[in-house]
């Protein structure tokens, strides 16, 4: 027995020997590792490759958790299993201590399993040393590093850490996650807005989307119901209502689930623990929530510039019946293509990017409630293109008519045509709906350039030398302002549309209008006969009515040249 030990012991021995005498030092050839900290490598690494080119093959399938930024001490942990360090004097590599591969597996793990991926059982940390000394030599680590000194939003980044959420106010009501990298706020948190806020918000928003909801949906309705559907712009206008309508119906489904139900999620590292949604992808309400009130909202914006460039063009060059029909079917497929293509492309971009966040206020999914940099790129450039293409649009035609002289109608039209309503009725109409639509459109832009300009400071812990008054609030009736003009477009459109649709709706279901009975004439016996004289020889009998009025009938045969006098027999004079 002690023979057999003997000889496992000396073959250990050998091969440990053999293995030192084997490996020699090499220059890193892997991309991803190279300028890590050194410049040397050994193989077979702590993995069994006996290849640079096998090793660089397994960190490339390392590259989106390595750019997802779930530890900053990621790149170095991976590089010092696969790539290790190599030097003369030592003959094992030098891989990562216990304690690195801990932190990174703390912060990595989740990410990994959240995505369906196991732990690689080559980076188990039980196969690492505890701690650097002079019997096993490995890499501790610089530690995770903070985020950048005044950084105060709650998107950090990829280089968050526990520390950002101290920078912001109220920081207890704050958490660091880690799958995110951003500070996440707790559900039930009062941050800017206190309860009594929240509840006066939401019944404010209840009111106006149901307002907006109802009138939308009976302006629509309405429309289809009358089948007329005028040219371009009419039937642009309806598609502005329909798409009011679904953001309105957004709106209805965030007060019907609720609060907590729509804009908020659970915690990945804990279940118990409810924050405010700032990846929307994990709750269905919300990311139900978001795609009607960004998708559509932005939708109606689209088709708003193109009801501002049909009016322009009805006003600048008003062409004839054929010639619409056909420039309105050759122009159909691309207002079509760039109405609901542009708003879904920006959409799909938001699901990608992970950027739907829950509002604070009302607890409604958006993009762009926690990120200002989403709200930059994804709701303010889109609308403020919108706006700036529609009032263009808007300032051309209002020129074109002030320009426009007075038409004059022919003497024969006059004369011989029954009176016609006014033809360009529609279009004034038209026009003037866009110019009033503009109003609450740059509004809503204006609040949200404040709350852009103005959110940092905002969520900014106040200096400590300061008093606690200097620190800003957001003012409440500016949110306030924004939910109603928001919904306030939706009830404006459907006004517009509803009054001649419904009036044609009415006229089609009473019927023609009756005309009045003619006035009978009052009883008793007929009236006595009238009989004038003149100086003429021709006598002339008129019928005496009960007020003393006569008709007066000339002859058909006579011609007369001067006036004459007609007596009646009571001694009256008639000329």
């Amino acid at each position: 027995m002690k023979c057999i030990v003997a000889v496992v012991i000396v073959t250990l021995v050998t091969g440990a020997a053999a293995e030192a005498s084997v490996r020699t030092c090499e220059p890193i050839k892997v991309a991803m590792c190279k300028n890590i900290g050194y410049n040397q490598t050994g193989m077979p690494n702590l993995a069994r490759h006996t290849l640079q080119a096998d090793a660089d093959v397994t960190l490339q399938t390392f590259s989106p958790l390595v750019q997802y930024g779930c530890s900053s001490q990621l790149h170095l942990f991976l590089c010092s299993v696969y790539v290790p360090m190599c030097t003369d004097k030592v003959a094992l590599p030098i891989g990562p201590c216990r304690g690195l591969c801990e932190s990174v597996y703390t912060r990595c793990y989740p990410v990994l399993h959240g995505f369906g991926f196991l732990w690689p059982p080559e980076l188990d940390c039980s196969l690492f040393p505890a701690e650097n000394n002079h019997e096993h030599m490995c890499m501790e680590g610089p530690g995770e590093r903070a985020p950048p000194i005044g950084t105060v939003s709650m998107d950090m980044g990829n280089s968050g850490g526990r520390g950002a959420c101290r920078r912001l106010i109220k920081p207890k009501n704050w958490v660091w996650v880690r799958g995110s990298a951003r500070c996440a706020q707790f559900c039930d948190a009062e941050v800017l807005w206190d309860g009594g806020e929240r509840k006066a918000a939401e019944v404010w928003l209840a009111t106006w989307a149901a307002l907006s909801f109802a009138c939308t949906l009976a302006a629509v309705g309405a429309q289809l119901a009358c089948g007329d559907r005028g040219g371009a712009g009419e039937r642009a206008l309806v598609l502005v209502a329909l798409c009011r309508c679904a953001a309105a119906a957004g709106w209805g489904v965030r007060a019907a689930a609720g609060r907590a139900a729509a804009g908020c999620a659970k915690d990945s590292t804990s279940p118990t623990r409810m924050l405010l949604a700032h990846d929307g992808l994990a709750n269905p309400n919300c990311a139900v929530v978001f795609l009607l009130l960004y998708y559509f909202g932005l939708a109606a914006s689209v088709w708003w510039v193109v009801v501002a460039g049909a009016w322009r063009a009805s006003v600048l060059r008003p062409p004839a019946p054929t010639t619409a029909a056909s420039r309105t079917n050759r122009h159909s497929s691309l207002l079509q293509l760039a109405a609901w293509g542009v708003p879904a492309a920006l959409a799909a971009a938001v699901l990608v990017t992970r950027d739907v966040d829950a509002d604070e206020l009302t607890g409604t999914c958006f993009v762009g409630n926690q990120s200002s940099k989403s709200l930059l790129a994804l709701v303010i450039i889109p609308e403020a293109i919108c706006l700036l293409l529609g009032c263009v649009f808007l300032s051309s035609g209002f020129r074109a008519v002030l320009r426009r002289p007075a038409p004059v109608p022919a003497p024969s039209v006059l004369l011989n045509s029954p009176p016609q309503p006014h033809q360009d009725q529609s279009v004034l109409r038209l026009g003037a709906f866009a110019a009033l639509y503009a109003v609450p459109s740059a509004c809503i832009l204006a609040t949200w350039v404040y709350e852009y300009a103005w959110r940092d400071e905002w969520l900014a812990a106040p200096v400590p030398s300061s008093e606690p008054s200097t620190h800003s609030k957001p003012a409440f009736w500016v949110f306030l302002f924004r939910i109603f003009a928001t919904q306030v477009l939706g009830v404006m459109v459907a006004v517009w549309i509803a009054t001649p649709s419904l009036k044609a709706l009415w006229r089609r279901i009473a019927g023609p209008r009756k005309q009045p009975p003619l006035a009978k004439c009052p009883p008793g016996p007929p009236p006595t006969p009238l009989t004038l004289h003149c100086y003429a020889t021709h006598s002339h009998t008129l019928t005496r009515h009960p007020h003393k009025y006569a008709t007066y009938r000339p002859p058909q045969t006579h011609s007369y040249r001067k006036p004459r006098h007609y007596h009646y027999s009571a001694g009256e004079t008639i000329l």
